[in-house]
């Protein structure tokens, strides 16, 4: 059973009581310390790609993994009616201290609320899916819970450049990567995470009758809106 590690390490970073380093472990390359202040940037500290997903966000946004609220807290100053989806019970807390008002704490796959305009999925939010073979699945499951004309506004990269250095690592698609936390002691259960370049995406969304426009990439990583 998952410790939600991730999700205690942010409530003490908003505590002020966060003292050990969150330290997350890879598929791919050695253990990594957090940055937890990423998760509770303002607008000015926001990337080029997230303003401008924020800026095309209409009607009522499903912030989806919202984390600790970074993008949700700005669309709701900004006067969104907006839902922040979030399975971390941890990260739930943080917003709710952070004065989100409408926090849920759950899988997107078990979410009942529809007719939002927006889907918003940023922080690599395609990963939910967490395979190549449930990306379908994530994409059909997301669109329920909007009205016919919504949108997904979601991120994502292109994790080739992994492989550069660890040639041979993965021996099916290179996108799906293992992540674990360490925090205080504990080590978390690991979890799937995926990364899909645009034409995969374009390929998987097509399936299931859904259209793909790039509308941001910087380096390796890129901002789609995916509609009907």
């Amino acid at each position: 059973m998952a410790k939600d590690l991730w999700g205690k390490a942010l409530l003490d970073y908003q505590n002020g009581v966060y003292h050990n380093p969150l330290v997350l472990h890879t598929s791919f390359d050695t253990p990594e310390t957090v940055d937890l202040s990423v998760f509770f940037r303002d607008k000015f500290q926001l990337s080029d790609l997230e303003v401008y997903a924020l800026n095309l966000c209409q009607g009522s946004v499903l912030d989806i993994g919202a984390g600790a609220g970074c993008h949700s807290s700005i669309l709701q100053e900004s006067g969104h009616c907006l839902t922040a989806l979030e399975i971390s019970q941890g990260a739930c807390q943080v917003m709710r201290q952070r004065g989100i008002s409408q926090v849920i704490e759950g899988d997107i796959f078990d979410f009942k609320g529809t007719e939002y305009q927006t889907a918003l999925m940023m922080m690599n939010g395609l990963g939910l899916a967490g395979s190549l073979s449930r990306l379908t699945a994530l994409l059909e499951c997301v669109f329920s819970r909007l009205n016919p004309k919504g949108q997904i506004l979601a991120d994502s990269s292109d994790v080739k450049y992994i492989y550069h250095d660890h040639p041979g690592l993965h021996t099916g698609y290179y996108g799906e990567l293992n992540y674990s936390y360490h925090y205080r002691g504990e080590k978390d259960t690991p979890f799937p995470w995926l990364f899909v370049e645009v034409d995969r995406l374009t390929q998987e969304a097509s399936k299931v009758g859904l259209k793909v426009q790039v509308l941001f990439e910087e380096k390796d990583q890129y901002l789609v809106r995916i509609t009907k």
